[in-house]
């Protein structure tokens, strides 16, 4: 049995098509237009799984934060195709704030290790130790490219 709609292959006795909600009529004599099953016909744009988010920063960024965000993005396509609209737009915003959370972790990671460098490499300039035993420009030029 295929639906009249979208041809998607359906088990029999099927009452409506569950890829795409149509309504099925048992007689093969009725009109070809089936109707929306209640439910299905004030449905919105399929939300963004934000699958390609989530593995990226799995393998770039943060694994832990990238894993979550994997397991609610892979969720939100069986959601919607089960018609539970609402979990698999709640599922898809989970899936990106958990990706973008851990982006920011190693945005913020990066940024405080180069402000500690930074800070590491004027302190060891500016001690007077440095400075002790004569030392001429050059030899702090060097000093500092071998730092």
């Amino acid at each position: 049995m295929y639906c009249r709609n979208c041809g998607a292959e359906l088990p029999e006795g099927a009452k409506f098509c569950t890829n795409c909600g149509h309504g099925l009529t048992a007689d093969t004599g009725a009109s070809s237009s089936a109707q929306p099953v209640s439910g299905f016909s004030d449905r919105r744009d399929r939300p963004n799984s934000h699958l390609a988010l989530a593995i990226i920063v799995t393998v770039c960024c943060c694994i832990p934060f990238g894993i979550v965000s994997i397991i609610y993005a892979s969720k939100v396509d069986s959601r919607w195709n089960n018609g539970q609209d609402e979990e698999a737009r709640e599922n898809s915003r989970k899936a990106k704030n958990w990706a973008l959370w851990g982006i920011g972790l190693v945005a913020l990671f990066y940024v405080v290790y180069i402000l500690l460098l930074a800070f590491g490499a004027v302190t060891a300039f500016w001690t007077e130790d440095f400075f002790s035993g004569g030392s001429s420009v050059y030899d702090i030029m060097a000093a500092c490219h071998n730092f």
